[in-house]
């Protein structure tokens, strides 16, 4: 009998709650990461890897809950008893480390963002993906700080340590496609310049990621892989060929200092600069779309509002899925591996949401992060053991009432910047009028 079989076997009999996870993730995956990064457990121990791999996963999925309830709720000891000192279940997750929830992320995330480009290349045959960065506050401790850092205020920098994060996501799914982390040391730029492209993609930016070093490389990364972000204002070009009146295919140098940096980049690159009024003002966009026949830019124009679906899903894990609590874990190796774990969580929860807006036949954005993901885990939660091997058909009860879990469409709102007062230190003394 293979590992593989030994394992599936002992899950059966032994831990009927683990295995409602299995209709969400097939355990030769969390095996096959943990043979990748050498940390499959040889010796039988209380808590072995694969099961602090879901460990992780579990401390994701149930944000306010203790670190012994999630072990004592997934039935992950192994033994004539479930409980497991505290002391134990960190020296569990710093032996597994990082590396397999980085490794399992990856396994997972290629897989299902295949399957949702098949179903979801939604603009001239494009999947449409956003890139933008994130901060997680943390646990004061001096490791942290010394790994991580702070945010740099004009003043003062934080007083607790943050971590940065930079991801590629589905805009039509809100599934994170890749993923890396690092210390507030590391700009956002530096970040995404080890992502992944997707092939034959078009990936929405913000004016902070135009470089010409950064946009050549992720075109050349991946094949049909493209960008479109808003232009700046003091942009430097000259004009190659007119489109139109209001599209352009422009010529930009190359600055001294990037050339410097990156030799092979040469003096000048080229893109598509297209110029669409909206709202009465003049919006002028940028991309490597150059065929103005194929791409009409008032379709470019207005496919760049989905790059707000990235700041959604953000919202959606911070405030949703962690509850808007900081991270948990007080050592710089599980804070990495915390994040690899959230990751994993809320692709679970977002995957098994575009079934749901499948069977209602509705976009998966319009499925309520909120209420769906507390349906799903309360199946997981709340049934008993008696009924462990009932979860599909718990799930398809589910799925049959996917239709009350729909949002209505959005209303169309407008939010002008603004910039907000300042707090002043002390109230305001109002004087009554009489």
């Amino acid at each position: 009998m293979t590992l593989s079989e030994n394992l599936d076997c002992t899950l059966q009999h032994s831990l009927p709650s683990l295995s409602h996870f299995s209709e969400f993730i097939d355990f030769n995956w969390i095996e096959e990461s943990l043979h990748q990064t050498g940390k499959a457990s040889i010796r039988r121990r209380k808590l072995p890897a694969e099961h602090v791999v879901w460990l992780v996963i579990g401390l994701a999925l149930f944000r306010n809950q203790p670190i012994g309830y999630v072990v004592e709720q997934l039935k992950l000891v192994f033994g004539t008893t479930e409980y497991c000192v505290p002391s134990a279940v960190v020296q569990a997750r710093q032996r597994l480390g990082s590396e397999p929830l980085n490794a399992l992320f990856s396994l997972l995330s290629q897989a299902w963002f295949e399957e949702s480009q098949q179903q979801y290349s939604n603009f001239h045959g494009l999947s449409v993906c956003a890139v933008d960065g994130v901060v997680w506050s943390m646990p004061y401790t001096d490791e942290n700080f010394a790994h991580f850092g702070s945010s740099k205020g004009k003043t003062a920098d934080a007083p607790y340590p943050q971590v940065r994060a930079t991801c590629l996501v589905n805009t039509a799914t809100h599934e994170i496609i890749d993923a890396q982390i690092g210390s507030m040391d590391q700009g956002e730029l530096t970040l995404a310049s080890q992502l992944s492209p997707c092939s034959h993609s078009i990936t929405l930016f913000d004016r902070a990621y135009f470089s010409a070093d950064f946009l050549i490389g992720w075109q050349k990364r991946a094949e049909e892989s493209h960008w479109l972000m808003r232009a700046k204002d003091n942009l430097r070009y000259e004009i190659v060929e007119r489109n139109s009146q209001h599209d352009f295919h422009i010529r930009m140098p190359i600055s001294t200092r990037a050339k410097k940096l990156n030799p092979a980049l040469g003096d000048y690159w080229e893109a598509r600069l297209i110029e669409v009024e909206q709202a009465g003002k003049i919006r002028r966009y940028i991309t490597s779309l150059i065929d103005s026949k194929r791409y009409p830019l008032l379709a470019l124009a207005k496919l760049y509002a989905q790059r707000w679906e990235i700041e959604m899903c953000y919202q959606e894990i911070k405030s949703n899925l962690q509850e808007g609590k900081h991270l948990r874990s007080k050592q710089p190796a599980l804070i990495y591996q915390e994040l690899w774990g959230v990751f994993i969580a809320y692709n679970i929860l977002r995957r098994q949401m575009k079934y749901m807006a499948q069977r209602a036949k509705v976009s998966p954005l319009r499925m309520s992060f909120h209420i769906t993901s507390i349906a799903i885990l309360n199946l997981l939660k709340f049934d008993s053991l008696a009924s462990a091997g009932n979860l599909p058909k718990h799930l398809e009860s589910l799925m049959e009432k996917s239709k009350r879990y729909v949002l209505p469409k959005k209303r169309s709102r407008n939010y002008p910047r603004v910039v907000k007062g300042k707090p002043q230190k002390y109230p305001k003394k109002c004087q009554s009028i009489s």
